[in-house]
């Protein structure tokens, strides 16, 4: 049995991951307030079906279930929880079996260490299993704040460099970044309507010790969904903005080239008609054809650039 720990109520922290399964029952006679896996494994499933009468459907949810949800059992209550870890690639998952007596968690090492820090400092009476669901749930909260916001500061950085650039890559940034929020409000909305339909549902289960405490971290995730649910509206509207840029240019870039176009465009035709293979052009025999011609060219170009500098078009 491998990457196990148990914490029990007096805050002792015990390695299990060396324990042979008949070793671990006997740690659990000693009442330990909380027990935390790493993975499942054949042994571990089985012990704790065995000892806590986990359903088996409950077991299948914590290895393969990528959405959080919540089920509430005779004896013990099934969350699992979904969160990232830094960044939106680093997703993670926490299972919570939680009783009366004693929490069993799986899932990252990383996540048990950081909530086992904090309840060290505590006093070791008033360690119970809704406070350890409470510091789990609110350590999963904080970290999808913390990636809420990096991707912010991502944001902020693209409005700053639309108005600068615009370019495939900034494209391809924005593309990624509406990605990630939209993995990021996903995943909240999820968590935010597993907290409401847990809450409404945890008096039948007698594990209301902390409810207020619970309310609050859905109210937390209501207004985090709302913040990221802004930052999707704002990469839209810089999505917007950039297009509106791309489209502005391209159209300058039209205006000049036919601009220039019109301008020489009597000069082409002027030239293409003397060039053809004919007799008597107009001042063909004309010493001073050349220049006449030219001129025509130069008057006509002309007109046409004080035409369109009338019209405040270049």
């Amino acid at each position: 049995m491998k990457k196990s720990r148990v914490l029990f109520k007096k805050s002792e922290e015990i390695d299990v991951k060396t324990l042979s399964l008949r070793e671990l029952y006997q740690i659990v006679r000693e009442k330990p307030i909380w027990i935390h896996f790493c993975d499942l494994n054949d042994e571990i499933e089985y012990f704790l079906m065995e000892n806590f009468k986990i359903n088996e459907l409950s077991l299948e949810d914590a290895a393969c279930e990528d959405r959080p949800k919540a089920e509430i059992f005779e004896n013990y209550v099934f969350i699992l929880l979904v969160y990232f870890d830094e960044r939106i690639s680093r997703k993670r998952k926490i299972s919570i079996f939680w009783t009366k007596n004693i929490i069993i968690t799986v899932g990252s090492r990383k996540l048990f260490e950081e909530v086992k820090t904090e309840l060290i400092l505590e006093d070791p009476e008033t360690v119970t299993t809704d406070r350890i669901f409470w510091l789990v749930s609110g350590k999963v909260i904080d970290k999808c704040k913390k990636v809420a916001l990096e991707l912010e500061k991502q944001l902020d950085d693209i409005e700053v460099k639309v108005f600068r650039e615009q370019n495939p890559e900034l494209l391809e940034d924005i593309s990624d970044l509406s990605f990630e929020i939209i993995s990021l409000r996903r995943t909240v909305k999820q968590l935010r309507d597993v907290y409401r339909s847990f809450i409404s549902s945890l008096p039948g289960t007698g594990l209301t010790g902390q409810i207020h405490y619970l309310r609050d971290l859905a109210d937390e995730l209501v207004m985090l969904y709302d913040h990221i649910d802004t930052l999707h509206e704002m990469l839209q509207n810089i999505f917007s903005v950039f297009s509106s840029l791309v489209e502005f240019k391209l159209n300058d870039i039209m205006k000049t080239l036919t601009i220039i176009m019109t301008v020489f465009a009597p000069i082409t035709m002027i030239s293409g008609y003397y060039g053809m293979n004919i007799v008597d052009l107009p001042f063909a025999d004309s010493h001073a054809g050349i220049l006449i011609v030219t001129g025509m060219m130069a008057i006509m170009s002309l007109g046409f650039m004080l035409y369109f500098k009338k019209k405040q078009w270049i």
